[in-house]
């Protein structure tokens, strides 16, 4: 294992679409075990599944807004909102967030069913 230092402007920016990007730091590339990047949202609204990977979002800026089975999580600065695997949910807001997957996302993993 080898200690890395990975820049800001060593970022990977993937735009979602003119509401949504995240920018990828730590990829799968990179290590094995997860993967972080930062996603920012400006009213923003998508229902996502990941198939492989448990998620974490730690909110460092505006509201980001999760909703499962009718129940409504809302995450505001410094909250952190963990998302199991195989868990179909919505989120929502205009927030930046710091992204966390275990193991690392891979697109091949995503089931995005609404834009």
């Amino acid at each position: 294992m080898v200690i890395q230092i990975i820049k800001k402007d060593q970022g990977i920016v993937r735009k979602i679409n003119e509401n949504y990007q995240v920018t990828n730091f730590l990829t799968k590339e990179i290590s094995e075990n997860l993967s972080l990047a930062v996603s920012e949202a400006t009213n923003h609204s998508e229902t996502t599944k990941n198939t492989r990977s448990d998620r974490i979002y730690y909110v460092f800026e505006g509201k980001l807004i999760v909703k499962k089975d009718n129940k409504e999580f809302a995450a505001e600065s410094g909250d952190i909102i963990f998302i199991p695997k195989n868990t179909k949910y919505c989120f929502e807001g205009t927030f930046k967030a710091i992204l966390i997957n275990t193991p690392p996302f891979n697109p091949q993993d995503e089931q995005i069913s609404k834009l």
